[in-house]
């Protein structure tokens, strides 16, 4: 097993440890990973459903844009289609915000 010793620091409220790349390209972690507490530990591991979230995150743009979506009413649906391990090589949730906010 590798080990790496490093310091935790601040980042604006919450608390950052910064991940050497190495450490990364060794672990073979991305962009979207799972953290799970336990005494003493904090496990990092690659997230296990890719779609984690999207029904919050879904329910925000709704909360905030109105319901004119009639594509999300039938999450159960999307949620079982069989693309869970299809690798996404689009833009982040972050990025595609970032773009609409530039044409807006």
């Amino acid at each position: 097993m590798n080990t790496i010793s490093t310091n935790l620091t601040t980042s604006g409220n919450s608390v950052a440890v910064r991940l050497p790349k190495e450490l990364l390209i060794m672990s073979g972690l991305r962009d979207r990973v799972k953290l799970e507490a336990k005494q003493g530990k904090i496990i990092i591991s690659k997230s296990d459903n890719i779609r984690e979230n999207w029904a919050e995150e879904i329910k925000a743009l709704v909360a905030t844009y109105g319901d004119s979506a009639q594509e999300f009413e039938d999450m159960e649906t999307v949620a079982n289609d069989g693309l869970v391990n299809t690798p996404w090589d689009g833009p982040s949730f972050e990025d595609w915000q970032k773009h609409n906010a530039k044409i807006s």
